[in-house]
């Protein structure tokens, strides 16, 4: 992440990548069950309604023009409360979503226009499918994988890749061809990240949300599972279709770990960000570890790699940092168990760096507040038009 955050879970450098390890050692087969089910014939039913007489649908849904699919919020009673009490097993439930009404699907007000006119309706719905159960589902799944750090460092490399002229959160990187999916600095991503969120992925893109949205919303669901701040998350980012719409490969945009203060902003500035954001951003690196088969460095920054806080900046400070090379010949810092690498000491040797971390160090919530403010406008990068509601 930001500025120091190169060959990091959260930002690895442009020649390296590292994983959080705890995913990288477990199966990919072995992830939690998403809500409402695992495939589509568990998750996905019909039923078959009439309207007689006077009687009414009964069911209140969540409309808004962006959306494909109209989501539960209340069964009022009515035709559908009659449906539930017959056909208990295939009940419609608070937080299922209309996928298609008649034959219409995709349109929201043609479908919703369809529940109003027509007296013979047959839905097609979805379980669990709204932004409650999305977020419950990534809770379960980071909580089970401990997998936060990885997640939040797709996040970044989505979106990081933005050198101030282009390049943006568009999910390229899970199109097999495209620069963003080769580039070393993204190893692991694609196989295990997007693997890690391919059960989830499977079930809400493109339904509810786009794999853009769902890499950024997983990232602050990390942030937030991990001790952190409650991150808000914006939507609206459309995906690439094609290979190419990604950028061709990280120079200038993604930052190395083996690099002074001068490269940190270099490569950060002309993302529109300032020392504060650099250092604020860097603070990432509380979670998380490198390894070196992956990165060429080795170890977790913190004693608590899964703990968003600030100790970054407390041990960056307080702890004797002794130069070394490791075992494959790579610069690193190390005291005990944990490491800094080149970047992250550049924020105590330059002195402009070294105010904030001083003032992070000092004062936690101030960095939260920093963090945030930074990492939005990185998650949002190219996108003027997202909107605050799933």
């Amino acid at each position: 992440m930001g500025a120091a955050c190169c060959k990091s879970e959260t930002a690895p450098s442009s020649d390296a990548t590292v994983d959080a390890r705890p995913a990288l050692d477990s199966s990919l087969q072995a992830l939690p069950p998403v809500a409402g089910g695992n495939t589509e014939k568990e998750r996905v039913y019909s039923v078959k309604l009439t309207k007689a007489g006077d009687m009414k649908l009964g069911l209140d849904v969540d409309f808004m023009a962006e959306r494909s699919v109209l989501p539960i919020m209340t069964v009022t009673g009515g035709v559908a409360e009659s449906w539930n009490q017959e056909h208990p097993e295939l009940s419609i439930s608070k937080g299922d979503s209309i996928l298609e009404v008649n034959g219409v699907s995709g349109d929201v007000a043609g479908m919703l226009d369809r529940c109003k006119t027509d007296v013979e309706l047959e839905l097609t719905l979805c379980r669990c499918l709204n932004y409650d159960h999305l977020v419950s589902d990534l809770e379960k799944l980071i909580s089970n994988k401990c997998c936060g750090p990885i997640l939040i460092r797709l996040s970044w490399h989505d979106a990081g890749v933005f050198n101030g002229k282009d390049g943006c959160p568009n999910a390229a990187m899970r199109l097999s061809g495209s620069g963003e999916h080769r580039m070393a600095a993204n190893a692991g991503l694609p196989e295990v990240a997007i693997g890690l969120l391919r059960g989830i992925a499977d079930k809400y893109v493109p339904r509810l949300i786009s794999n853009a949205d769902l890499w950024a919303l997983a990232a602050n669901v990390a942030i937030k599972a991990m001790g952190g701040p409650d991150i808000p998350t914006r939507f609206g980012r459309i995906d690439v279709t094609s290979s190419a719409e990604g950028v061709a490969d990280a120079a200038g945009r993604l930052p190395d770990g083996d690099k002074d203060a001068k490269h940190i902003r270099d490569i950060f500035g002309p993302k529109g960000f300032e020392d504060q954001d650099m250092v604020a951003l860097s603070g990432a690196h509380t979670v998380g570890m490198c390894h070196i088969e992956r990165s060429g460095f080795e170890g977790a920054w913190t004693a608590d790699k899964q703990r968003f806080d600030n100790s970054y900046f407390k041990d960056l400070l307080n702890k004797k940092w002794e130069k070394e090379n490791n075992a494959k010949g790579k610069p690193q810092y190390k005291c005990g168990d944990t490491i800094m690498l080149t970047t992250d000491m550049a924020l105590i040797e330059d002195e402009a760096f070294k105010v904030y971390v001083k003032k992070y160090a000092a004062d936690q919530k101030a960095w939260y507040e920093d963090f945030m403010k930074a990492w939005v406008k990185l998650q949002e990068f190219g996108n003027n038009e997202l909107r605050d509601i799933l």
